[in-house]
């Protein structure tokens, strides 16, 4: 699916994983896990990433098979790889420390594989999940 440079496609994309798992025999906390993830990673490529840009493009697509439930989220941003960016939890009670730093911890926590690549001006992110049976 392609995707506009607006965060409210965020509900589009969870709705049609919700549909997707649903489809596929994949439990609804996988779905949920999975879309929360695509949901941190969509909205801060839309907020950083191609933030102020017309020319935006993100495509995703996911696919089940052998027990996987696999996506790969591509944009044309500026060359940003996730899992080199520091995912190390804030420090501090909430009050006082600063925003941020939950997002990509979460992602690699909920995910049992991630690869990034920079391919022909995309940042190609692939997500895999292992499906537990319900």
């Amino acid at each position: 699916m392609s995707l506009a440079n607006d965060v409210q496609e965020v509900a589009r994309v969870i709705d049609s994983l919700e549909e997707f798992g649903a489809a596929n025999g994949i439990p609804a906390e996988q779905s949920l896990r999975f879309g929360l993830a695509l949901d941190e990673l969509i909205t801060n490529i839309i907020s950083y990433g191609l933030a102020g840009r017309s020319d935006g493009i993100i495509t995703l697509a996911i696919e089940h098979g052998g027990g996987v439930l696999r996506a790969e989220l591509a944009d044309n941003g500026p060359p940003f790889d996730p899992l080199a960016a520091d995912a190390a939890p804030p420090v501090g009670d909430i009050e006082t420390r600063e925003v941020g730093g939950l997002g990509l911890t979460l992602v690699k926590s909920f995910m049992d594989r991630l690869d990034y690549r920079r391919a022909d001006g995309f940042n190609r992110l692939t997500m895999e999940m292992k499906v537990k049976a319900a």
